[in-house]
């Protein structure tokens, strides 16, 4: 077989806003895909303390916010992020909630921010749109300060269909999205002023926390963080399973419903105050029930290093998939730490939680909510998409709200082995290849660059978030070939860890880690509309097939083909032979072969027309 390329080759450039041209300008971002020399980051250490009301449904709290202002700037304004000012009556909103959940959101009792006392009614008269709270500030924070910020607040929890956090049935809760927070300020934007409408997700800073929840003592709680008392909240047993389980292979029961049943959980007590710290950790999130199941396991994931990561799944008794989590956890972050991303799992326990509802899942650092699909092959996807949400967004500090495929559509991807290892029956690629190809294309199907804040139509947002960047990320491995893009991968996760990549960061270190200008394929796939479609334009007598890109999107090419013997072979080429801007290619198969048809893709390549891709002598 020998290949001949059609039409000249060109070079293309990648569209560049203003405001992050002044980034490169001023050295916070490097056009070989490294931090800048003046590169910054602003961050800041949580000291939090609530009380989870469980017959009011009510979180009454207070923050101590030590807040450093890393950056070049003096800032006259803090913007507060009052989440669960989504659910005030008469507020804007992209997503459906249960009008029994409307509330009047954050109530803010008290601020006090450095030595100046702020009356939260009287002294900012405009403060919010939605759920940003804008706090002008009568002392600015200069260059390199920090300022502590002193917030009383209260704020009703969801209990009929809520937002990323609720009440459940039978009293399990699932709690993020919780306590008002320091909003990003960033080197290309300055303040992140993008509202939380229901849409949008993650873009936080990296925090240090310290968090003691309050509830009634017949309450369990898991959280993002390590737990600082356990022995002053469990009983012997728990502590002594707990502590077995962070140090086996094995799966251990921690808790059953037999301990719950002979009240060999809990201290006794009337409440308890349950202690987490976390450090380098962008949120904090938390799960509390009084009748759930728990289940750990542990494994290394650094040979360097011998640390270990506890995997634990926590769930009600009903779903025979939830009693497998803790090995799907395990294997997933074995997976993850040793194959794909290769990058060792970076915090000390990941615990999913099941709420006893079907479907759905939502990460947060260290836990996740996840539903139970019926089939198990979805359970094994849904648990290990949202852990690999611990490296995107969380390890890596990438803007949700702006490019939502710098994490989801990873999340999306990451499954595709596992998922063909651990449930065989399943074809995880198929199905990303089928919700994308039936949106590529149409009129709402908006680029990847186009910020995701600004979609309104939640169709057009999914492709955008998952599938779309999901085949992208495929065809890039496609075109680069395994190992180069896995080494690009890991020395794009080595040098943003923990800050704030922008998509032009992931661009150009993948550029200058493979030494090729991928402008032709980020183009097309990322900054342009378009939708993929090769088909077969033409087939000589000697068997000279010619390939069209119809379509602009660069996929791989792959011929089957059978003779009138009915032997049938096939030829597959790389996304890469469209690297040189090329719409047309030449694929000469054996003169000699009497072929007898040629059909081009199959159920794993998107094709928007597949009426071009057969041919029959």
């Amino acid at each position: 077989m020998s290949i001949l390329f059609i039409q000249e080759a060109f070079a293309q450039e990648l569209y560049q806003p203003l405001n992050i041209q002044k980034a490169f300008k001023n050295q916070t971002r490097s056009m070989d895909g490294n931090p800048g020399i003046y590169y910054w980051q602003n961050s800041s250490d949580y000291k939090i303390e609530a009380t989870l009301d469980t017959k009011k449904n009510k979180l009454i709290g207070s923050s101590v916010i030590t807040y450093y202002n890393n950056s070049p700037d003096t800032l006259g304004q803090i913007v507060l992020r009052l989440y669960n000012d989504f659910f005030k009556k008469g507020g804007a909103r992209q997503w459906r909630i249960n009008p029994d959940d409307l509330s009047n959101g954050v109530e803010i009792s008290s601020i006090k921010i450095g030595d100046e006392v702020y009356d939260p009614e009287n002294d900012f008269p405009y403060p919010s749109y939605a759920t940003n709270f804008n706090l002008m500030l009568k002392e600015k924070i200069i260059p390199g300060s920090s300022t502590k910020i002193e917030i009383s607040w209260s704020t009703d929890i969801p209990t009929k269909r809520g937002l990323r956090m609720r009440k459940y049935e039978n009293g399990h809760y699932f709690i993020a999205y919780w306590y008002p927070q320091i909003a990003v300020y960033d080197d290309v934007d300055g303040w992140d002023a993008i509202e939380y409408f229901g849409m949008v997700e993650f873009y936080n800073d990296i925090n240090n926390f310290d968090v003691k929840l309050t509830l009634p003592a017949d309450y369990v709680i898991w959280a993002t963080g390590e737990l600082q008392n356990a022995k002053e909240v469990f009983q012997p047993e728990i502590v002594k399973r707990y502590e077995e389980a962070k140090k086996s292979d094995d799966v251990i029961k921690i808790i059953t419903q037999e301990d719950y049943e002979n009240n060999l959980v809990t201290k006794k007590a009337k409440s308890l105050t349950w202690h987490f710290i976390a450090k380098d950790v962008p949120d904090f999130s938390f799960a509390a029930s009084t009748k759930s199941n728990w289940d750990g396991s542990s494994l290394i994931v650094d040979t360097e290093t011998n640390r270990r990561v506890l995997t634990d799944v926590v769930y009600p008794e009903g779903s025979d998939h939830w009693k497998k989590g803790a090995e799907v956890s395990r294997a997933s972050i074995e997976y993850m730490s040793f194959e794909l991303p290769g990058y060792p799992f970076p915090y000390p326990h990941m615990t999913s939680f099941w709420s006893g509802t079907r479907g759905g899942g939502m990460e947060t650092p260290m836990m996740a909510n996840n539903g139970s699909p019926k089939k198990y092959a979805d359970f094994v996807e849904l648990l290990f998409h949202e852990i690999s949400h611990t490296y995107f967004p969380f390890y890596m500090g990438t803007n949700e709200r702006k490019y939502a495929w710098m994490d989801e559509g990873w999340a999306a991807f990451l499954p595709k082995d596992i998922s063909e290892e651990l449930s065989p029956e399943a074809d995880y690629l198929k199905d990303i290849v089928n919700g994308y190809q039936y949106f590529a294309g149409q009129e709402a199907e908006l680029p990847l660059m186009v910020p995701s804040y600004q979609h309104n139509n939640y169709s057009s947002a999914r492709v955008a978030a998952y599938t779309r960047p999901a085949m992208a990320y495929h065809f890039l491995r496609d075109a680069l070939g395994d190992e180069m893009f896995k080494k690009a991968l890991l020395e794009y996760m080595n040098r943003w860890k923990g800050k704030h990549p922008l998509p032009y960061d992931f661009f150009n270190t993948f550029d200058n880690v493979s030494g090729q200008d991928l402008s032709w394929f980020w183009k097309p796939w990322f900054f342009e509309s378009g939708y993929p479609d090769l088909g077969i334009k033409s087939v000589s007598d000697n068997n000279e097939v010619i390939v069209e890109k119809v379509g602009s999107i660069p996929v791989t090419v792959y011929l089957q083909y059978e003779t009138e013997r009915g032997k049938s072979s096939l030829t597959t080429l790389p996304t890469s032979i469209w690297s040189d801007g090329r719409n047309e290619v030449k694929v000469n198969l054996p003169p000699t072969l009497k072929i007898t048809s040629i059909t081009l893709g199959n159920h794993h390549i998107p094709d928007v027309n597949v009426d071009n891709n057969y041919w029959e002598k």
